[in-house]
């Protein structure tokens, strides 16, 4: 039932750069492509997916304590967002091509909400999962 609650989300398509900080471990450039109201996806090369796993976790899956802020510049934005985020999940899709999904921190309720502002004022001319209705019949 839960899966069935997160796939309805509303969230955004997107291909936004950002860049990701592992505390201690210095920033990482990725490729922001989905923001909904509780996270966001973002795809990286090998180097970049190892520098943000665990030491002791090499291989996609979930992950577990590994807290990163994003920071990203939001169409139509004036600041970017720098949001604390935990990653939740790796996904390996070729040798050099890895996407992380990343849960907003709870705590983050100022820039947690610079996102969810962003969101509904980009979906209301949009379909539910981000999609344009223009030129739909």
């Amino acid at each position: 039932m839960k899966l069935l609650e997160e796939l309805r989300k509303p969230r955004i398509h997107t291909a936004l750069w950002a860049e990701v900080m592992r505390v201690g471990h210095g920033e990482r450039q990725v490729l922001v492509e989905e923001i909904c109201e509780d996270g966001l996806h973002f795809r990286c090369d090998r180097d970049t997916s190892l520098h943000l796993m665990p030491d002791r976790q090499r291989a996609p899956g979930a992950l577990l304590g590994v807290r990163v802020v994003v920071g990203v510049r939001l169409p139509g934005l004036r600041r970017p967002v720098e949001v604390h985020c935990r990653l939740v999940f790796c996904r390996r899709f070729s040798q050099d091509s890895y996407r992380f999904h990343a849960l907003f921190d709870p705590r983050d309720t100022l820039q947690h909400q610079r996102i969810r502002a962003w969101l509904e004022h980009r979906l209301e001319g949009q379909g539910v999962d981000g999609t344009s209705n223009a030129g739909v019949a």
